[in-house]
C-alpha cells in the first residue's frame, strides 16, 4: 500500500463531519499529537489541545499531518502547568494487540481472549475496540474505573492482572501466527495511542471502533478511509464503576513496572456492591414479596439487572451481551410479553423464567452474576433477608409500579446498599438519612 497521500485526500477525510466530531470527542481533555514526516506534541510552548470539531482539519493542514493521536490519560485542563503525570484525572486502560496486516486475523483471535477473559471479570459494557491499522485496541471506558483509585495505577493493574490470566492462550495464538502477534503493557503516563477515525502513519487505513459483538464480523473493509464503517460514540458508553470487583483483585496482585506508576494505596478490596447487583437483588425480592416464587424471583431480579444496565448506557439498538441459557430456535418465536409489577418482560412459558434476547435468566446464573459477587462482600442470605425485609416495608403500589418502584425503592440504596439496607437501623427514616 502506498505510504503517503495526497494532502487533498487527507484534507478531505479529516474534513467528513463524523471524523471531525468523533475525534474531537474523543479528544477532549487529552493531550493530542499530529504525525506527518515528525511527530508534533507542541503549538509554541503550549501543548496540542482540540477546543472544537472544527480544529482537526485546520490543525492538519497547519502541520502537514497524516495522523492524529491523544493521551491515554485526561486531564482538567490541557496548559503546560497541568500535563505532568500527576495530573492525571482519568485514564483509558488498553490492551494494544499488534501483528502485521497480512495476518490481521489474528488480532482479532487476540482480541477475543482478552474480551472473554475482561466478561468473566464482570466488565463487557465499558468496552470497546478500535482497529489500529496493524492491530487492534482492546479499550475500557476510563469511567469505569472507581474514583476512589489513582486512575494510572488502576489502569495499569487491571491490564497486568488480565495478561497474566491469558498469558497462555496469548502464547499459542503468537507461537500460531509465527511470531508476530503481540501484546505489550503500554501503561505509563506520557502514553499516547491513535485517535478514532484518524489515518494509520503509514497504512492507508482509518482507526475504526465498534462493539465487542462485532468483532467476529470485522474485516479490513471497514477500515477503509472511502467507505469506513465505524460505531460512533461507542467509545463513550460505560457503567460506572463496572471495572471496581475486577481492580479489587487486580490491585492486590499489582507490580508496578513502568515510571510514573505508583503502588495503590488501597491494598484490600472495599466493601461495597455493584450497582448491577443491587439492582439484582433488589428485583428479586421485589417479585418475592409480590408473587412467592423464588426460581422466577431470582430470573426476574437478573433480567431486569440486564435490562435497565442495557437501557441506560446503551439505548435503543444495541444488542448487550446477554446472560443466561440459551434457548432453542423453535423456542423463540413462542415466548410470551407479560406485564409483571408493572414491567413489560418476555417469559417462557412452559417454565415461567424470564427472557432477553434469546437468552433466558436462570437461578443458576442468578447465582453466579448476582449472589456469588455479593457473597464475596457480605454473606447473601444476610443480604437477602435485609432486601425482603426492606422491600416489604413499601406499599404494594409502589412494588406495581415501575417508576415508584425505581425512586422509592432502588435509587435511594443504590450506592449504600450495605449501610442502608444490611446495616439499617428499625423503621423506615433509617434508610434515607
Amino acid at each position: 500500500m502506498d505510504k503517503e497521500m495526497m494532502p487533498s485526500s487527507l484534507l478531505a477525510h479529516y474534513n467528513k463531519e463524523i471524523v471531525k466530531k468523533e475525534i474531537f470527542e474523543f479528544s477532549k481533555n487529552r493531550w493530542i499529537a499530529l504525525y506527518g514526516k515528525t511527530m508534533i506534541r507542541y503549538n509554541g510552548e503550549e501543548p496540542l489541545s482540540l477546543s472544537s470539531p472544527e480544529e482537526v482539519p485546520s490543525l492538519v493542514k497547519r502541520f502537514n499531518a497524516r495522523t492524529i493521536y491523544a493521551t491515554a490519560g485526561k486531564y482538567e485542563k490541557v496548559n503546560k502547568e497541568n500535563v505532568s503525570g500527576d495530573k492525571i484525572v482519568a485514564y483509558t486502560p488498553f490492551f494494544d494487540i499488534d501483528t502485521k496486516i497480512d495476518k490481521w486475523e489474528y488480532a482479532i483471535k487476540a482480541a477475543d481472549v482478552i474480551i472473554s477473559a475482561l466478561d468473566k471479570e464482570g466488565v463487557s459494557m465499558s468496552v470497546y475496540l478500535l482497529w489500529s491499522g496493524e492491530g487492534i485496541h482492546v479499550r475500557i471506558n476510563e469511567n469505569a474505573i472507581p474514583k476512589d483509585y489513582d486512575p494510572l495505577t488502576a489502569a495499569h493493574a487491571i491490564v497486568q492482572y488480565i495478561l497474566r490470566k491469558v498469558k497462555d492462550e496469548i502464547k499459542k495464538l503468537s507461537d500460531e501466527s509465527g511470531g508476530v502477534l503481540k501484546i505489550d503493557e503500554l501503561i505509563d503516563a506520557k502514553r499516547i495511542f491513535t485517535a478514532p477515525l484518524s489515518f494509520h502513519k503509514e497504512l492507508d487505513y482509518v482507526a475504526v471502533c465498534f462493539s465487542p459483538d462485532k468483532l467476529h464480523e470485522f474485516n479490513l473493509d471497514w477500515a477503509k478511509p472511502d467507505n469506513f464503517r465505524h460505531e460512533e460514540g461507542v467509545f463513550s458508553r460505560y457503567v460506572e464503576d463496572e471495572t471496581e470487583e475486577l481492580l479489587s483483585k487486580a490491585i492486590l496482585e499489582y507490580k508496578p513496572t513502568h515510571e510514573g506508576i505508583k503502588p495503590e494505596r488501597r491494598t484490600t478490596p472495599q466493601g461495597k456492591i455493584g450497582r448491577f447487583q443491587v439492582m439484582g437483588i433488589v428485583q428479586a425480592a421485589r417479585y418475592y414479596v409480590l408473587y412467592g416464587d423464588l426460581p422466577k424471583a431470582e430470573s426476574f431480579g437478573l433480567n431486569r439487572a440486564i435490562f435497565y444496565a442495557w437501557a441506560k448506557y446503551y439505548g435503543k439498538g444495541y444488542t448487550p451481551k446477554v446472560t443466561g441459557q440459551k434457548l432453542p430456535a423453535e423456542f423463540r418465536k413462542d415466548r410470551i410479553l407479560v406485564t409483571v409489577a408493572g414491567e413489560q418482560v418476555y417469559q417462557n412459558p412452559e417454565n415461567g423464567l424470564f427472557v432477553i434476547g434469546d437468552k433466558e435468566q436462570t437461578p443458576e446464573d442468578y447465582n453466579r452474576e448476582i449472589k456469588e459477587k455479593i457473597n464475596a462482600v457480605i454473606p447473601y442470605d444476610k443480604a437477602w433477608e435485609a432486601t425482603v425485609k426492606y422491600v416489604s416495608s413499601f406499599p404494594k403500589e409502589v412494588l406495581q409500579n415501575q417508576r415508584e418502584f425505581y425512586q422509592k425503592v432502588y435509587l435511594p440504596i443504590r450506592d449504600a446498599f450495605i449501610e442502608k439496607v444490611v446495616n439499617r437501623k428499625s423503621g423506615l427514616d433509617a434508610f434515607f438519612k
